[in-house]
Order: structure tokens, then sequence, then C-alpha cells
């Protein structure tokens, strides 16, 4: 990220307007306007997601001098994503523009992509100064789309399996696979062998089913040389039945007796066999039709067939929840995913047939269609359920505060939609174990109604943006809301152990100068990152008298502290990395862990305790907190600024 500087013309009118003269690196005898800070190499990093939640495909960095080579670090990827995304990187035909593609991912809900891009790993063609600080975003992915895969194994040659007849993968090794097309979640998936392996047969169980929240990986293909036959014994039958196993291996049976499925399933690989098409007048079970082949063929597998009766079933479309079909006010069926479903039990040709209805989902409302009539001479396959959600629309309170160990936190949440809200919650970060969620005044949330969500804790955390309240029936995107953590009602921006934490003050301790031009307090006053190491050296200094900012600090007894525990923060405490005063990163800072998300009440310009090294007679370190993101600037000390204070507390 390229480094914010000195407005040098801006620190110069505001010297001139406060009969200040601020210097550089130049003696005091002699001031002068501070230089300008070396320019950075890297001038901007540009990703093309705006949300924290989508991984972007692009990352384009600006130099403003030649690129002629890119480092192996210059860009990297990590996360807990299962599969994190390959970077290629580009350069343009001026050399100073990279660009670097992101492709390949395999992520869940919740799991993390980090991108660093780093320009200390760039040669550039010529010399340059300073190349910039390295940036680096976080991504905690949210989407529907789920990888399907599992384990090979027995593998000796190469397999190509299928998923739903088409996603195409082929494998020579044992271990695991994912099929390149991700499937949408509730969208159902098919894994078959589309080319055996020479010599050997490979079996797929779990193979099939609806994709939920999270990836499916539990699809197991066992290949063996060794296969073994399944089989077993038709009886009653009178025409034709078709079974399969597996889902794919299938057979018409015409006569009652021994039958056999034409492929063998390897030892170890599992067999489910089923029914595909009933015979014109009957209908046909299977006995003992599913386990894991063992070292001989099987041949237990009962078809047992009656005639004359026939089954009722149909299509779910739009289905979300649980809901519950009805045949004659008698036969119950429950349905929890959308697709095919049947009645259980079987009725005779001729006689009355009507679906209904018993139970409706949750949060939606399912209507039947052909439902109704005289049971034919075959199945009644032709009933449809479509059911349509109720949706709603909720709106939330943009932060909230949650105190540590004493008193409640509320967020408050209004439905703004036409329909009740079911099971409104906050999705909180999981790392927050300490903080207990009371969503019971929100289980259902009627129409232009609000309720509290209320939160506790026994830990202080770092304050959290983008935390999406949702409800089983809300559209997407979630509403979202910031929480922060409180201590003694000042605001946490730093956890330093498993007892303390750092807070800022809730209000300004007033306004008040750093110090004397022509006065430096020394090294032990211009630490960037230790507030209290410099607040106690000015006091050191200077005294005790109040006009002086870390003095206001350093005399504050709010929360009941005696004096001497609060202190001016110095730059890096307040500030962000990557400012004007070259901030590191990695340090807990008022700007990232607060401000930036709606927290502190922070406007205009702010002291810090960090004296310039470079003029340590004239100038300190103020943020200018009106800006965004915040500026870090140099002005004279004898400028009237306001002070916050901060400090640290146990909990």
């Amino acid at each position: 990220m390229k480094a914010r500087g000195i407005e040098v013309r801006w620190v110069a009118a505001l010297c001139a307007a406060f009969l200040t003269a601020c210097g550089g690196d130049d003696p005091a005898t002699t001031p002068t306007l501070p230089t300008t800070p070396e320019t950075a190499a890297l001038v901007s990093v540009a990703a093309n997601s705006s949300t924290p939640t989508e991984l972007p495909t692009s990352v384009v960095a600006t130099f403003n001098a030649k690129v002629s080579a890119l480092g192996a670090s210059f860009f990297k990827t990590s996360g807990t994503c299962g599969t994190l995304p390959t970077a290629t990187p580009t350069v343009d035909a001026s050399g100073k523009i990279v660009s670097v593609t992101l492709a390949g991912s395999r992520c869940n809900d919740g799991q993390t992509v980090t991108l660093t891009l780093d320009p200390n790993a760039v040669t550039f063609d010529g010399t340059v100064g300073e190349k910039g600080a390295i940036w680096t975003r976080t991504y905690t992915i949210s989407g529907t789309a789920r990888s399907v895969g599992g384990t090979v194994s027995g593998l000796a040659g190469t397999v190509v399996l299928q998923n739903n007849g088409g996603d195409t993968l082929s494998t020579s090794t044992d271990g695991t696979f994912n099929f390149p097309t991700l499937v949408a979640q509730g969208g159902a998936y098919a894994v078959t062998v589309a080319t055996q392996p020479a010599g050997q047969t490979c079996s797929v169980s779990h193979g099939t089913g609806t994709v939920g929240a999270t990836a499916v990986q539990d699809v197991a293909v066992v290949c063996a040389t060794n296969t073994h036959t399944v089989g077993g014994t038709a009886s009653g039958l009178v025409g034709t039945v078709t079974v399969q196993n597996n889902g794919g291996d299938t057979l018409a049976i015409t006569g009652n007796g021994p039958f056999t499925f034409p492929t063998a399933i390897a030892e170890g690989g599992a067999y489910a066999v089923t029914v595909q098409s009933q015979p014109a007048s009957q209908t046909c079970t299977v006995g003992n039709g599913t386990g894991l082949m063992g070292s001989a063929a099987v041949q237990n597998v009962s078809i047992t067939c009656a005639t004359n009766t026939y089954t009722v079933g149909g299509t779910v479309s739009g289905l979300s929840g649980q809901l519950q079909l009805q045949l004659n006010g008698a036969d119950t069926q429950t349905v929890t995913g959308n697709g095919t479903f049947t009645f259980a039990t079987p009725a005779a040709e001729g006689s009355p047939y009507n679906v209904t209805v018993l139970t409706q989902p949750a949060i939606q409302t399912c209507m039947v269609a052909n439902g109704s009539g005289t049971l034919p001479a075959h199945n009644v396959t032709t009933v449809g359920v479509s059911c349509i959600t109720n949706t709603t629309t909720l709106s939330v309170a943009a932060t909230g505060v949650i105190p540590v160990n004493g008193g409640t936190g509320t967020i408050m949440v209004t439905n703004i939609g036409s329909n009740a809200a079911t099971n409104v919650a906050a999705q909180l970060p999981s790392a927050w174990s300490g903080v207990t969620q009371d969503a019971s005044n929100c289980a259902m949330l009627p129409s232009s109604a609000s309720c509290m969500l209320r939160f506790t804790s026994t830990t202080p955390y770092v304050a959290q943006g983008g935390i999406a309240v949702a409800a089983d029936n809300v559209g997407s995107p979630n509403p979202t809301t910031a929480l922060a953590f409180s201590v003694g009602g000042d605001l946490v921006f730093a956890v330093t152990s498993a007892s303390t934490a750092k807070v800022v003050g809730s209000i300004d301790a007033g306004a008040g100068v750093w110090g004397d031009m022509g006065t430096a307090v020394g090294a032990s006053a211009q630490s960037l990152t230790d507030g209290a190491g410099n607040t106690s050296a000015i006091v050191a200094s200077f005294g005790t008298s109040l006009t002086y900012a870390a003095n206001l600090c350093n005399a504050r007894t709010s929360g009941g502290a005696p004096p001497g525990t609060w202190y001016l923060p110095a730059a890096c405490e307040v500030g962000a990395a990557g400012n004007s005063a070259n901030c590191p990163a990695g340090i807990a800072n008022v700007e990232d862990n607060l401000m930036r998300l709606g927290f502190g009440n922070l406007t205009g310009l702010y002291w810090t305790s960090t004296e310039y090294s470079s003029n340590p007679t004239g100038l300190a370190w103020l943020m200018n907190y009106s800006s965004n993101p915040v500026t870090a600037i140099l002005v004279g000390k004898p400028f009237l600024v306001n002070a916050r204070c901060v400090r640290s507390v146990d909990y």
C-alpha cells in the first residue's frame, strides 16, 4: 500500500498560522520546512472484491518504477480453505502494473483465504528508494456452491469418474479427489464410474445425495482386482421387474428364481439393490439389498413381488424445511428435500387416491397439483407439490457494545418485510467462545415488529464488523452489524493477555499542547508503539502541568483508575499500519479496531505521545481522524489539539 505522505505545503501553512518553525532534519537553530519522506515504489494495490466475504479473482499492484523481475515470495496465499487459489502474476507492457489472477479455490462457508503482496520481493529496472509496505487481506468465504469429492482406494491404473452424468474426473492414484465443477447448495449429485481401470472394478458408495451447507467429501470409490457378483432370488413375479445395483447396473428379471447382476463388485465395495421399474400389474420390494462385498458372491438378495397394487408419488420443488404429506388421510410421508417422493403403502388398482398437505414447513406454503384421481394400472408419479418461501426482510442496528463481566449488550432487529421471521440470531465469530447470545425474544418476529438480541461476555474481544443477523426466511444478503466490547464503560481496542486488555476513553480528556517549541524530551518519548513509556517521559520532563496533552491523560482518574494509569497513546496505538508515521503491521490500534467500524466517536485532530525523532525540538505526531483512512501528521508542539487517553485494564 502506498505510504500516506506528509503534505509539506499544508504543514508549512499550519506552521505559519501558529508562528511555528517546523524544521526537518536541520539543526533547531536553522528552522526549515520538513522534507517529504522518500516516495515508495508501490503506489497502490486494488482487489476486484469489495467485500470481506468474496474472494477476488484479480489483484492489481501499481508501481512508479519499472518492474524487471518478481520474486517467488511476491504473492502468497494461505488460509483454511481445502484448496487455496492458484496465483498467476503478469506484468503489463509498461512494466509498472502487475496483475495477479486467482483461480481454482475450493472453500466452504466460514473458511478463510489470506492474500499477501510483498513489494520487497520485486526487482526494479533501476534504483528505487523505499519499495513500499506489505499489503495483506483476509477473506472469510460465504457462498452456496460446494465441491463434490471423496477418496479413491485400491486403484491400479486409471479410473474415470463422472458427476451428474457430465462432470468428468480422471485419476490414476489413490487419495482424495474433487470434481472440477461446484454444485449449488440444495442441488443433487450422482457420482458414477464412467470408465473402469484395466483389470479392475471400482465401486462407488455414498455417491448420490443433495449438497448441503458443506462440501461433499465422503464419496468412496473402492477398486479391487478380485470382484464378485450380486444376485439372489425373485418370487411372486408376474411380468418383468427392472432392478438396479448402486444406481447404475440395471437388470430386467422376467421370471421367478435366481438372478445375478452383470457387473461384479470389488471386495470391500458397497452394493445397494433397488427397484427401478415395477411389473405392469405388481409391486416388488427388495430384501437384503445393501451391504459391503465380501470374499464371495452375494446370493441372498430377495425380490418379492405382490400383484395389483401401485404406488402414489410425485415431485416436490422449492422446499426448504420439512413437509408432511398424506395419502387418503392415512399414509404419511415426511419430505425433507426437493425431488421425487413415493408413499410407502401401495394402493389397489381402481381405488381412489387423494394427496394432501398434513403439515406445512415452518416458513413456507406448499400446494398440491394432480393430487387426486382413480388409481390406474401403473404407479402414479405425477403428483406435484410446489412450495413458496414466505420470505421477509430485516434491518439491524449498525453497532452494538457488549460489556464484559457485567451488564448486557443489545442489538435491535426490526422486521421490515411482510412475513414473520423465524429464529432470528446473530452469526457470531466462532472464536468468541466467551460470548453468550440470548435470541429467545426473536424466535418469532412478526412483520413491522422489533426484538432485542442480548449478549453477555466473560471475555473481551477485538471489535468486528460484518456480523450477519440471519433468520430462517430472510432473503440474501443478510443485514450486518458491528460489535465491540467494553470494560468499565470504555471500549476495548486490544486484548493483550488472558486477563488484560487495552481500552480507549469514552470522551476526550480536553485540548492541550504537546510541549514547548525548542524543547526535546528525547528518545524515551519517541516510541511509535509504547504510549505509556512516552507519557512517563513527557511527565518527567515537563512536570504535572495540565496544559500538556500527556499530562491531561496522566492526571485522568476515569473508571476509578489512580493518576498515572491513563496515558496518551503512541502514534501506532491510534493509527493503522502504513501511515505517514510508518507504523508497522500487526500493532493493535484504535483506527483499525474501533474507528473504522463506527466506534469511539473520534473526529478531528488528536495528539499522540510520539515525539518526531528527526526534529525532536519542534515536531510531534498527531492523527487526523476526519480523513479516511486516518492521516498521521507532523505539527509544531505548541499546536492546541484534543487528547483521547488509553489504559490497560484487568478483566
